[in-house]
């Protein structure tokens, strides 16, 4: 079968079948013009793919179990155990969103005060209410594309993808060269240099989420442990320059 007839039969688009082609999930076999053909067998292994994904199963997890790297059962019962946290947290918002339609509220009575705190109430006895950390991944996403100069103040990207891959590389070029002026001027300091917006978009991708949620308990601490942490890094980077001077 071809892309197109897989695509009618199982209606799910293409793009999601090269997705899984791409994951690694199914390797369709090519004719001899290079096109992609799907065996019967293809077709039995998307199925599997497609009721797992329904049921909830991650891309990580079928791979897992198509290379019997981990067994169904084992899988499942994760999954169950995944499934019924997420039970929990539609509990606590449904609760919730039934007592603002018992209320008749609409926006300018809600009283979002008397909400927040039955909302703490409620998780302080153990009812689970959806988690905000996605949209703190998705704020510091639009943070990395913004360092890169690809975004505009809202995270949009403010160019094709060629033009954000130019610019990415040039920013990365440009900190190589200045860190081979900075010091011996071999090849392994201007990869060294190039690497290192990579390196520090990485430490504060990975210390900014807990940050923010450590903020929001102790912001006086957070803010103290911001501004050292921009200070230590002046004073590394004020350090490296005099050494690269004296050297």
């Amino acid at each position: 079968m071809t892309i197109k007839e897989v695509e009618q039969a199982l209606e799910i688009p293409r793009a999601t079948i090269r997705f899984y082609e791409k994951e690694k999930l199914i390797t369709p076999s090519r004719n001899g013009n290079a096109y992609r053909e799907y065996s019967n067998e293809d077709i039995a292994v998307l199925k599997k793919i497609i009721v797992f994904r329904k049921i909830g199963l991650s891309v990580g997890d079928i791979k897992e179990l198509l290379d019997e790297k981990a067994s169904l059962q084992e899988v499942i019962e994760k999954n169950v155990a995944d499934l019924q946290e997420r039970i929990k947290e539609l509990d606590g918002a449904i609760k919730i969103c039934k007592k603002i339609q018992f209320r008749q509220e609409d926006i300018n009575s809600f009283d979002e005060t008397y909400y927040w705190e039955e909302i703490q109430v409620q998780e302080k006895a153990g009812s689970r209410f959806l988690d905000i950390v996605n949209d703190t991944i998705k704020y510091e996403k639009k943070i990395i594309l913004k360092q890169f100069n690809l975004a505009d103040r809202d995270g949009n990207l403010s160019c094709g993808k060629i033009e954000a891959l130019r610019n990415a590389i040039g920013i990365c070029i440009a900190t190589g060269i200045v860190n081979c002026l900075l010091t011996e001027r071999t090849t392994e300091e201007f990869i060294d240099g190039f690497l290192l917006p990579f390196k520090w978009i990485l430490v504060y991708s990975i210390l900014g989420v807990p940050l923010y949620f450590f903020g929001k308990k102790y912001p006086k601490a957070a803010k103290v442990i911001k501004w050292t942490g921009i200070g230590i890094f002046l004073l590394i980077l004020f350090l490296l320059i005099v050494l690269s001077v004296y050297n």
